[in-house]
């Protein structure tokens, strides 16, 4: 037998054993939305950032589950989940459309927040961003805004507010550096990101001292599924302990 046959058929034997390996997980599909850094879309236009990183981290880790990633809409994802394109959501608040949905979440494992900013140029102070009524904001569509009691809906958002919704975090940063909007509501992680990729941006910028809202990120599962939310628990443990979530974090500029 020569060398060349061996190496195939020992590369055979491989692909069939992770085969097996992955037939014999149970499939659990995770839905996300464009949410920067947890979910974006990187140069070929694939999916990519902290959650699916995540994903590959927890098929690492364990054989009992293959988590793999559904891509949806932020205004869509409600839709989705009722037609059982997904099942659970990572980075997700039930206090986000979801109170009424067969849906729990998991412990609380990571806290962040959304911030506004403004060009120095025109907010000399943090007074700026105390009334929002007679300035311009950019903003995510399909988002919950604390300043807007964490009603998504485009109609009302115009109604209240001269806003403009985009599905671009880094467009609405540079609408604001552009002069040609007064406010834009980041998420800060992505500000923080953005601002190390683009050092010169800091110095116009004036960040709000206030969040609007502070993130207190869960894991949310549909009732009755396999995994179960304390099982989610448990392996978000495992994560942590492991050192694979610190890892994936430290990857995107933020700390655990």
């Amino acid at each position: 037998m020569t060398l060349m046959l061996k190496k195939i058929i020992l590369l055979q034997c491989f692909l069939l054993l992770s085969i097996a390996k992955l037939s014999a997980a149970e499939q659990v599909l995770v839905g996300g939305y464009i949410f920067p850094p947890f979910v974006e879309k990187n140069e070929q236009g694939k999916p990519s950032g902290i959650t699916l990183d995540l994903l590959k981290s927890l098929n690492k880790i364990q054989s009992e589950f293959h988590f793999s990633f559904v891509l949806t809409s932020a205004r869509r994802r409600y839709i989705a989940f009722e037609q059982k394109q997904f099942d659970v959501l990572f980075f997700e608040s039930m206090l986000w459309g979801w109170q009424k949905a067969p849906i729990e979440a998991s412990k609380v494992f990571l806290t962040g927040g959304e911030v506004f900013i403004a060009l120095k140029d025109k907010a000399k102070n943090q007074d700026y961003f105390a009334n929002l009524n007679n300035k311009s904001i950019s903003a995510m569509l399909g988002y919950h805004y604390q300043f807007a009691d964490f009603n998504s809906e485009p109609n009302f958002l115009r109604s209240k507010f001269n806003i403009h919704l985009s599905t671009d975090e880094k467009m609405n940063i540079q609408l604001v550096l552009l002069n040609r909007m007064d406010i834009a509501i980041v998420t800060k992680s992505y500000l923080d990101r953005f601002l190390l990729e683009n050092p010169s941006a800091r110095a116009k910028l004036l960040i709000s001292d206030k969040m609007d809202q502070t993130y207190k990120h869960t894991v949310l599962v549909r009732n009755n599924i396999s995994p179960s939310v304390s099982k989610i628990n448990e392996l978000l443990n495992k994560l942590i302990e492991s050192g694979e979530f610190k890892n994936v974090l430290n990857k995107y500029g933020i700390t655990p």
